[in-house]
């Protein structure tokens, strides 16, 4: 391609990204500042010897409608995270098999025709963090997944693509609940309220909260008498302190934090970008992962 290509357009080609978007990656979210992201990658792209930059960039809702568009010319590389896992689908030339199924993304790259691709690492991520911290499969499972956001999305298609598996979605508005729980296939859907447990034919035996820290108040109100000795609890947020596996803990439950998801669906972004597998055990030393 010429490059006179680059300023007619050549039908034939997808043209993105440009010297400004050579190994410069960024996590794009609302708020952002407190992402692990850029110390994690940074880490990562020194021990491989690979040149890169990798930031923390703040966009509000707003911003993206004008910001989205310029992702590719920006970036060789991004991850995304709330609130724009869903948005960020409008901003794409194409969207892979993880992503569709989902329904949201958390990783923007470069396919194989350098189009601009939307994927999701976020359902991937979660299943090898349970694997390690459990040793069991999901198989047999009835889970409780607290929100209908795009974590949600993610990682409710995820577990139901293992089979065997039950599945309620929990949020504090029942219509995006039942809107997710409809989209996935899930059992059922319920709304947030301290005894929603005790409303459920069967207690769950994992409970995945992948709500934002600012739901903390109505987490803290939850109910957990009615789970059974052999539940776990996930919060997937890793940033914050969790009033559900606190809760969860003194009741002598299995507690998961989001350490071990987030390490995973960042190898895996790492591998999309770079072909190469990052120093998993560097990651895990960084993030505290016994």
């Amino acid at each position: 391609m010429s490059d006179l290509d680059d300023v007619l357009g050549d039908p034939s080609e997808i043209v993105t990204g440009g010297l400004a978007a050579v190994g410069n990656y960024a996590v794009i979210g609302h708020p952002v500042a407190h992402s692990r992201s850029p110390e994690l990658h940074t880490a990562w792209f020194r021990r491989a010897g690979i040149p890169g930059v990798y930031s923390a960039v703040d966009i509000s809702p707003k911003e993206l409608i004008r910001r989205g568009p310029s992702l590719p010319f920006e970036f060789t590389g991004v991850n995304v995270t709330i609130p724009h896992k869903v948005a960020v689908l409008g901003y794409v030339d194409r969207v892979d098999a993880d992503a569709e199924a989902a329904g949201a993304a958390n990783l923007l790259y470069r396919d194989e025709d350098k189009a601009w691709t939307a994927g999701n690492t976020d359902g991937a991520g979660f299943l090898r963090a349970m694997e390690e911290a459990t040793g069991e499969s999901m198989h047999g499972r009835d889970v409780a997944l607290l929100g209908a956001g795009g974590a949600a999305r993610a990682i409710g298609a995820a577990i139901l693509a293992q089979g065997g598996v039950t599945v309620t979605i929990i949020n504090r508005t029942l219509p995006s609940a039942q809107d997710l729980a409809d989209e996935l296939g899930a059992r059922r859907a319920l709304p947030l309220q301290p005894s929603v447990f005790g409303r459920l034919p069967d207690p769950p035996d994992l409970v995945i909260n992948t709500l934002a820290p600012i739901a903390n108040p109505t987490l803290a109100s939850l109910s957990l008498d009615p789970l059974p000795d052999r539940a776990a609890l996930v919060d997937i947020n890793y940033y914050a302190d969790s009033p559900l596996l606190t809760a969860g803990a003194a009741r002598g439950l299995l507690t998961i934090d989001g350490r071990g998801m987030f390490l995973w669906q960042a190898v895996l972004s790492f591998e999309r970008w770079t072909g190469i597998t990052p120093d998993v055990d560097l990651g895990r030393r960084l993030l505290g992962i016994v």
